[in-house]
């Protein structure tokens, strides 16, 4: 019954994470990824709606003949997978440009939360280049899993009723990277190296599968989805101190 626990209790941190970003004291360093948050939805909003269905035709009109009977199938599938890129794409995006700040968001909610921030031994500047080359080292290490799971994706839309899996494996695999790259921020500022990152999300990795899955699923909502990253910043960082923190 863990995993099914832990998954549930996975959004409960989102929604505490929208509360907490409405705290007076927290309002001011949430501006910057908000004024981001808009820019870059803006401008995928604009690519996504005016490229997605050329894509969509291109991809469809290299379909053999004996599959067209899969034309229908496919075009939904390719529908749910837009949607799903849209919102890996924002959030990725989004947190290439404000990462070095989100983990001075992550130190300000722990303040909040306990009286105290966490000390990395380094300076703002420090912190900021940090935050930087992690967010970097992230994304090598998401673009070699999307590769295979690409791989995987392109036999199974090939196999009738499995092929349906795919939007499924594609929604796994986002909420569990977007779990890392929020749990990033407060395991970031205890200097925790990459491996160890990797490891303390797997060991909590249904509780990460709910948090994530949440918030991919709000980021896919108009106008909520201006603030979904603050938010879930907030959120990882009282998920951490509640469920990971101290646990080795």
């Amino acid at each position: 019954m863990r995993p099914i626990g832990d998954m549930a209790r996975g959004p409960a941190y989102l929604w505490q994470g929208f509360a907490l970003i409405r705290e007076p004291g927290l309002r001011s360093v949430v501006a910057l990824p908000l004024a981001i948050n808009v820019i870059v939805i803006a401008g995928l909003l604009w690519l996504f709606g005016s490229q997605w269905s050329v894509w969509l035709d291109a991809w469809l009109a290299g379909l053999p003949g004996w599959l067209a009977w899969l034309e229908s199938v496919l075009w939904w599938l390719g529908f749910l997978l837009a949607i799903l890129l849209f919102c890996y794409f924002f959030t990725l995006l989004a947190n290439l440009i404000a990462g070095p700040f989100n983990g001075i968001l992550s130190s300000r909610v722990e303040r909040h939360l306990t009286g105290h921030e966490p000390e990395t031994g380094m300076t703002l500047w420090g912190e900021i280049a940090d935050g930087a080359v992690g967010e970097a080292r992230r994304l090598l290490y998401y673009a070699g899993r999307a590769l295979l799971l690409g791989l995987l994706s392109l036999v199974l839309l090939f196999i009738p009723v499995v092929n349906a899996l795919v939007p499924i494996l594609w929604f796994a695999f986002g909420a569990y990277m977007l779990a890392f790259e929020y749990l990033d921020a407060p395991m970031g500022n205890r200097g925790l190296p990459f491996a160890i990152k990797r490891r303390r999300l797997a060991e909590r990795r249904w509780l990460g599968l709910g948090f994530g899955g949440t918030v991919t699923l709000i980021t896919a909502l108009p106008l909520i989805n201006l603030v979904v990253m603050p938010a879930a910043v907030a959120g990882a960082t009282a998920l951490w101190l509640a469920e990971m923190e101290g646990r080795e």
